[in-house]
């Protein structure tokens, strides 16, 4: 390709996407002071919830939060949009508990586009990206070049596609349509370039529900799950200071209830009647899907002895009667898909809006990435979202703002950001991409932690906000509330272990929580250690603590009650951190370290961790490799010293 025709503008980041990696890879460029081009086939779907209009859930909610502390928008687009809230896991105690915020698809969409011109040196762009340039000499990306013939320039590149690369849709065994979702066309070009640039290339299959018309419903034979909307938000910014000061709770739209009913014996027989004629089991797509959200089909031949599935019927928003049909998920034809609706209960008269739908899609074993997301052959060039292998708008989120950033660092020649397994959910994400790769779409769950109990979605800006400080993500106002928030914390704590109080005062709080009674007075501390105890409510008994926030007091409380638990996971921790301070050089030659297992030495070669930590998450690599390796790397080491 020639490179003599002038580029229309030069970026220092362009990011193709705009779904939620994309605009997350943005906002963190830009908040670094990247001037970013966000390229998107149509600038009225960014920000577009594709699929269930939720964000948040076990894990996902405290990436959200996560985003958010490093500067990011979903949190405060949800904010925007939350017709629906619920904190999930409350029976197993505040340090699991996980948000979870039904959104308004109309407001989320606006609220996102509204947040991304915000940026000064952000601008969006209409048109559908064909192809990269690339430097001839080196083959580091020059630029992109679009369907509509206009090029422009860039330092870094960020590639957030989703499911559009060679996307392909399934209704049924006979209906096959291109797109990359319903109505929006697949982008075929940019694929085959990369796939001849000689990156490995997969097929992953995601699906999605029939939406139903409302006004076709019997709620009447329906349960309602009324939302649970309290003094929560995912957003920490000044966004809603002062309000959150007044204890005000119209910062949310107007809530709307759910519906819950169930698929049973009727729809279970239609299913299976019509098994064959579903594109995944009747051999149309051998693909693998989400395991975590399975197709009502997967649903029917894998639990045949469950007597009944159960539905939520979700609101898309304010201005629309459209429900989505969650757990619905299923690529039958589409007069199939309206018999099951109308032997679910309820909906005997649904009228279907949109049939649900199967998707194909390439993407790219995430093992070719390093730790920053960067693809490791290909300089300039990052990968965030579905097209690394992964499900989820919040997983795609966490890697679209660490690919942003580090696409703006390496246009600064600076040190990239590499978030660790003890920091962030979006950490463990990163890490088990880049060394274990992918089978199946990858989900998050806490599960996948090893210290899901320090991190936490109400520690977020703790764990997070220094390091946004000290890359100057925020601006001066946002800096001053992170520090009040960190402040409040601190002085929290400081005054459990000051104050006493006496028996008398404490007295109404322990009877409330069947609690014994105090025979004298203790240290605030004492007292709330015991679980049932809240610390919110001994301050108001002594008559402290008024101006300290609301969610301070919540990471104080259960920094008390979980003292011990989390002093050893921080020990652990500091164990890792330590492990991936010993850097691993990228040109190591580890094929001459005979001291290693021979799968050690070609898994390593293979995926050239950054550090031991890194290293030591690599399946087929043993304790004693590890022990090895520090030995071979530090005679080495002393030999170089010596030279």
């Amino acid at each position: 390709m020639s490179l003599s025709r002038d580029f229309e503008t030069e970026f220092d980041v362009v990011v193709i996407g705009a779904g939620h990696a994309g605009t997350e890879a943005a906002v963190a460029a830009a908040r670094l002071g990247a001037g970013v081009g966000l390229i998107t086939s149509a600038l009225e779907t960014i920000g577009q919830m594709s699929c269930n209009p939720a964000i948040g859930g076990v894990a996902k909610g405290t990436v959200v939060r996560e985003v958010d502390a490093l500067g990011g928008i979903m949190g405060r687009a949800t904010d925007l949009a939350t017709i629906q809230f619920r904190m999930l896991n409350r029976s197993k105690g505040p340090a699991v508990w996980a948000p979870r915020a039904q959104c308004d698809r109309g407001l989320y969409r606006r609220a996102v586009r509204s947040l991304l011109e915000q940026q000064k040196t952000l601008q969006t762009v209409q048109g559908t990206v064909a192809r990269l340039v690339f430097d001839p000499n080196d083959q580091r990306v020059l630029g992109v070049e679009t369907l509509e013939g206009r090029r422009f320039r860039a330092g870094s590149v960020v590639i957030t596609t989703g499911t559009f690369l060679r996307g392909r849709i399934h209704i049924g065994t006979q209906t096959h349509l291109s797109g990359g979702r319903a109505g929006e066309g697949a982008t075929t070009h940019l694929a085959e370039q990369l796939e001849a640039a000689g990156l490995t290339v997969a097929r992953f299959k995601t699906g999605t529900p029939p939406r139903i018309d409302g006004r076709s419903v019997d709620y009447s034979a329906l349960e309602i799950q009324e939302s649970e909307i309290e003094q929560f938000d995912y957003s920490w910014s000044h966004f809603w200071r002062s309000e959150r000061r007044e204890g005000s709770v119209t910062r949310h739209p107007q809530q709307m209830p759910c519906w819950i009913t169930y698929l049973e014996a009727e729809g279970k027989r239609i299913i299976k009647d019509n098994i064959a004629k579903s594109a995944m089991y009747g051999g149309v797509i051998s693909s693998r899907g989400p395991r975590y959200c399975p197709s009502v089909e997967d649903k029917i031949i894998k639990f045949p002895d469950a007597e009944r599935h159960q539905l939520f019927l979700e609101p898309e928003g304010h201005d629309t009667s459209e429900l989505y049909v969650n757990g619905l998920s299923t690529s039958l034809p589409a007069p199939v898909q309206l018999e099951i609706l109308r032997s679910v209960r309820g909906l005997s008269a649904a009228r279907m809006n949109r049939a649900g739908y199967a998707i194909e899609y390439d993407y790219y074993p995430p093992t070719q990435l390093d730790s920053s997301l960067q693809v490791k052959t290909v300089p300039g060039l990052y990968f965030a979202g579905q097209i690394n292998g992964t499900t989820g708008y919040e997983e795609a989120a966490g890697q679209g703002l660490v690919a942003g950033m580090n696409a703006a660092l390496a246009t600064q020649h600076k040190q990239p950001l590499v978030l660790g397994r003890e920091t962030s959910y979006i950490g463990v994400l990163i890490d088990d991409l880049v060394t274990r790769g992918v089978d199946e779409p990858y989900r998050l769950f806490t599960s996948r932690s090893e210290f899901r109990l320090t991190v936490r979605q109400d520690n977020a800006l703790r764990r997070l906000g220094p390091i946004g400080l000290s890359l100057g993500l925020y601006t001066k106002v946002e800096a001053e509330v992170i520090e009040a928030r960190l402040r409040d914390e601190d002085s929290a704590l400081k005054l459990a272990e000051t104050t006493s109080i006496r028996p008398e005062e404490a007295q109404p709080i322990l009877s409330a929580a069947r609690s014994a009674q105090l025979t004298q007075p203790v240290k605030i501390i004492e007292v709330a250690r015991r679980q049932e105890v809240p610390l919110q409510e001994l301050f108001k008994a002594v008559a402290l603590g008024e101006d300290i926030a609301g969610e301070a007091l919540v990471t104080a409380d259960l920094e008390i009650k979980y003292a011990g638990y989390f002093e050893r996971e921080r020990t652990q921790a500091d164990r890792m951190r330590r492990m991936g301070e010993f850097s691993l050089d990228a040109d190591l030659e580890y094929d001459e370290m005979r001291s290693l297992s021979l799968e050690a030495r070609q898994k390593l070669s293979h995926l050239r961790p950054r550090s031991l930590a890194q290293a030591s998450r690599i399946p087929g690599v043993s304790p004693s490799d590890l022990q090895n390796l520090v030995i071979e790397i530090e005679r080495r080491r002393r030999v170089a010293a010596t030279l």
